[in-house]
């Protein structure tokens, strides 16, 4: 029923919650506007208590998205997923021990869990994989492809790939684009810039 006035909701009187912390429920603005200075208080509390529920719950997903394969949100924790070359996919380490353990039973062909393409042995066909996807445009692959260039001390290379992944999206990219702005690493130091990809 209506906070102030009391009346009941039905097909002639749709009641409505309050904006702000959904405690109760008013028939019409003239109601809400009429109860709002004993409701003031009980409702800057809730809305409080909701802002936090929000800020400090757990997230639905990570910035890694959902496994494609159970649809489930992958870990924040990158030892609970495993990225593949050929597809630039991130799979949780359920999806890819329960496809390892199908093919070890079924006596099958080591395979992507997703696109089922033979797993590469050599890393020429990995940075051949990478480089179809790059051209594909795929910021994962170009993220990956500029950590690849990093760990070999080329950091102006890892800063070209890098910024065309943080142009496409890349959440990774734009931190690593940060660490180099703020290093002076294979580009000049930038504090404006190294705090914009933070």
């Amino acid at each position: 029923s209506c906070a102030s006035c009391g009346a009941a909701g039905g097909d002639d009187i749709k009641l409505k919650k309050c904006d702000d912390c959904d405690l109760i429920k008013y028939c019409s603005v003239k109601c809400q506007r009429e109860h709002k200075s004993h409701h003031e208080e009980a409702c800057k509390k809730r809305a409080a208590e909701i802002q936090d529920e929000i800020l400090f719950k757990q997230p639905e997903s990570s910035y890694y998205e959902d496994c494609p394969i159970c649809c489930l949100p992958l870990s924040i924790d990158p030892k609970k997923s495993i990225l593949f070359s050929c597809c630039s996919k991130y799979m949780c380490g359920g999806c890819v021990v329960a496809n390892m353990k199908r093919e070890i039973e079924g006596k099958l062909q080591e395979k992507c869990p997703f696109c089922r393409k033979a797993m590469p042995y050599t890393d020429e066909v990995i940075n051949e994989r990478w480089m179809k996807r790059i051209e594909a445009n795929d910021p994962v692959s170009m993220y990956q492809m500029g950590t690849d260039k990093y760990e070999e001390g080329n950091y102006t290379a890892a800063f070209e790939y890098w910024t065309r992944a943080a142009a496409l999206g890349g959440v990774e990219a734009h931190h690593q684009l940060s660490i180099l702005y703020q290093e002076g690493q294979g580009v000049e130091k930038d504090e404006k810039r190294a705090v914009h990809h933070t």
